[in-house]
């Protein structure tokens, strides 16, 4: 999914990271029961999002010089 703004990626960011508010760090889309979510579908969702936050940014060099 892709963010209009960097202020809406950062706070989803924010609160899928939150112990308090996502305690276990599940995922599920919605509809679909939830699950624990593994190591790779931590990494998956957060670069997707700083991805999409630099790319709003005008940074997305930081990722394509790779």
């Amino acid at each position: 999914m892709e963010y209009g703004n960097v202020r809406e990626a950062l706070k989803l960011l924010l609160e899928y990271n939150d112990k308090q508010l996502n305690p276990g760090l599940k995922i599920g889309s919605l509809g679909e029961p939830q699950k624990l979510a593994t190591v790779n579908d931590v990494q998956d969702f957060n670069l997707e999002l700083l991805m999409n936050i630099t790319d709003l940014l005008g940074m997305s060099d930081l990722y394509l010089e790779k």
